[in-house]
């Protein structure tokens, strides 16, 4: 296939979509000062209702314009992509650069039986290949010569057929079924990695103007929420059950969205392996199939929330290589995630990847109590000081009791954060433990290991220790609080073996 190609027209639905949700994301900021205007755009309406459509018609015509001038060709050895309107993107992306073989198709492309598909590298987010709209046919066509190609030999020296890739790889018995994930697996991920705390962190500045909006919503069902509230003829245990029960509304909500955006994520979940190629597939509304090699693994991570801990639920993960230079959003597609899976799940996946690993049977080491003292004393002490000082000066004595009640649950989190860090090594693999109330295992492989960091403060050299670091082409590990003779150690011990083995790290 050396000669230039278009994508389908469909592709213009895809580009409009984009281009929607960059305009939305971008004009987010301004809410405020839209509601703040609410009453002038009212008043004119037909200038907000002509600035809409004109919005419309030029992300249109922008789309199509982005149709008409993205062209691609797929070589033996590489693809080539020229895109662009006014500033134009060549690209020239050879097969061994590729790690990443993602098919995603979204809900309106389901009607056509096309897809999208990227081609992530281990480099910037800029340099990655997107081909949007192609058949289905041929997008699997095109991923099993990128995959062929590099697997080399290998597939040459094959007698067997290769099995047909279909849309669903795993039906036509040409992959091994690993886990797959029910809806009920869903809801429980769902429930235990709610973040409630984060979605009211976004609702705070504009708290007054929905609380606003709120007494008169329910006002107009005659529900006088201040009124109730401030009358002194209720007494303090009914309006304590009021507030309980609004928390407890106002928690099942966000819960109940958090379930929502699990299901949309992770709905017909199902990890195969094919050959070297770990294939994820997942999604409700847009199909997202990540296909990741073995070789290029770098990390493994075994998450847990507090929750998770207590129904005895995994979250397990593997990082690939782009993990730094990517951008976030990029970040977290090339991480392959099991949500929510018992430990004997878990463990069975692990082994199949990395069969000779201990990661919850190795002997951890605890980092010093230093620790703990340089929390309490450089953060939680000053602040709790500053507070009562204040309360003091100024004779506000109802801000000391927070103030204490501060100071011990603060010192109660650091002693759990410490009592959660843990470090050791083997002939093969590097282990990390963190977590607070929760409890987080990491795990690579020596030779994955791109660059290591010793630092060391006044106050850690002052007591011998030091923060040892790791970085890999996924992510970046600290240890902090260990004795320096030990940190000296681990890296000296790492980089021995990184420089003995002389193992490709991709």
């Amino acid at each position: 296939m050396d000669n230039w190609q278009r994508v389908s027209k469909v592709s213009i639905i895809d580009f409009f979509v984009k281009n929607i949700i960059a305009f939305v994301s971008g004009a987010i900021y301004s809410i405020p000062v839209i509601w703040a205007s609410s009453d002038t755009l009212e008043e004119n309406m037909h200038y907000v209702v002509m600035g809409a459509c004109t919005i419309v018609a030029l992300l249109a015509i922008s789309s199509f314009l982005q149709y008409y001038f993205f062209k691609y060709r797929l070589m033996d050895d590489k693809i080539e992509i020229h895109a662009g309107v006014f500033f134009k993107k060549h690209l020239d992306l050879p097969f061994t650069r590729i790690q990443n073989v993602k098919l995603i198709t979204p809900v309106y492309f389901r009607p056509f039986d096309y897809t999208i598909m990227e081609l992530d590298t281990a480099g910037s987010a800029k340099n990655e290949a997107k081909l949007v709209a192609i058949p289905v046919i041929k997008a699997n066509e095109m991923k099993q010569h990128i995959l062929e190609h590099q697997a080399g030999p290998q597939v040459e020296n094959n007698n067997a057929e290769p099995a047909e890739i279909t849309n669903d790889a795993v039906d036509s018995g040409s992959e091994k079924l690993l886990n797959e994930r029910s809806l009920v697996d869903l809801v429980i991920h769902g429930l235990t990695n709610n973040r409630i705390f984060i979605f009211l962190a976004m609702l705070a500045p504009m708290a007054d103007t929905i609380f606003e909006n709120t007494d008169e919503f329910l006002l107009s069902f005659g529900l006088d929420v201040k009124g109730f509230l401030f009358d002194s003829q209720h007494p303090w245990w009914q309006l304590s059950l009021y507030l309980i029960a609004s928390f407890i509304m106002a928690y099942i909500l966000v819960m109940l969205l958090s379930i929502l955006g699990s299901i949309i994520a992770f709905y017909g979940y199902k990890l195969t392996k094919r050959d070297n190629n770990y294939i994820q597939r997942s999604g409700l509304l847009s199909i997202h199939e990540v296909v990741m090699k073995k070789p290029r693994l770098q990390m493994i991570v075994r998450q847990q929330d507090w929750l998770d801990v207590i129904i005895k639920r995994i979250n397990l993960k593997f990082e690939q290589m782009g993990g730094i230079e990517h951008s976030k959003q990029n970040n977290l597609r090339n991480k392959l995630m099991v949500p929510s899976i018992k430990e004997d799940e878990c463990d069975v996946l692990v082994d199949d990847v990395w069969p000779t690993n201990q990661m919850t049977s190795v002997d951890y080491q605890p980092i010093s109590k230093r620790y703990i003292v340089r929390g309490v004393a450089l953060f939680i002490t000053p602040i709790t000081a500053i507070v009562c000082t204040v309360a003091v000066i100024s004779q506000q004595w109802v801000l000391i009791p927070p103030a204490i009640v501060f100071f011990i649950i603060a010192s109660v989190l650091v002693w759990c954060r410490w009592k959660r860090w843990g470090y050791a090594i083997d002939d093969e693999f590097v282990y990390v433990r963190k977590g607070m109330l929760g409890v987080n295992y990491y795990c690579f492989a020596i030779e994955k290991t791109q660059m290591v960091k010793f630092k060391q403060s006044i106050f850690l050299r002052r007591h011998k220790l030091c923060h040892t670091g790791f970085v890999t082409a996924a992510s970046s590990l600290t240890i902090p609080c260990i004795p320096q003779d030990i940190g000296w150690h681990l890296l000296s011990q790492t980089l021995h073996k990184v420089e003995s083995l002389k193992k490709n790290w991709m």
